[in-house]
């Protein structure tokens, strides 16, 4: 009934936010192959914002990855998937749980500290829990690296690795 209601008005764009979210696995699939199908039919493009990187997966062609409010990183969805550029992307695909019970839980090298969002850290807002974090990271803000047909913020790939200007 909620799709119906979000396409009587012939929309071009529609906004999915947790679309399976509290849905087992089978209607999951079910509204996900809905969706394509409507998308193929309708010409319609999909923002989906979801925590579930199977829905992303699925239903994605371009991914952006935020933490703590900004874009980390947005790469065309094969690629995010198959070479995360940013620690923060590369540690949510290494924590996706695998039915294999033999691998146990992945560590993601995350810790358990969390930021607050209401004290932001200074310079790069992952810094606190980056496994590559360098010196410079708690300082300065990361500029946007174009890579490609995306982006990535991290000083990992600026060739001046934080030696602009202090952020703001």
């Amino acid at each position: 009934m909620a799709i119906a209601r979000a396409l009587i008005n012939r929309p071009r764009i529609v906004i999915c936010d947790e679309p399976t979210s509290a849905l087992d696995v089978s209607v999951q699939s079910q509204i996900l192959n809905l969706l394509q199908d409507l998308r193929e039919e309708l010409g319609l493009t999909y923002l989906v914002i979801s925590h579930n990187l199977a829905v992303v997966e699925h239903m994605a062609t371009r991914v952006a990855v935020m933490y703590l409010g900004r874009i980390v990183e947005e790469e065309d969805a094969d690629t995010l998937f198959s070479s995360p550029k940013h620690p923060y992307s590369k540690a949510l695909l290494e924590s996706v749980l695998t039915p294999d019970p033999s691998l146990g839980i992945p560590d993601t090298h995350l810790g358990a500290a969390y930021p607050n969002p209401l004290d932001m850290p200074t310079g790069c807002r992952f810094h606190p829990r980056c496994i590559d974090v360098m010196p410079h990271c708690g300082q300065i803000a990361p500029q946007k690296i174009a890579f490609g047909d995306g982006h990535v913020e991290c000083h990992l790939y600026d060739e001046n690795r934080g030696k602009g200007s202090l952020a703001s």
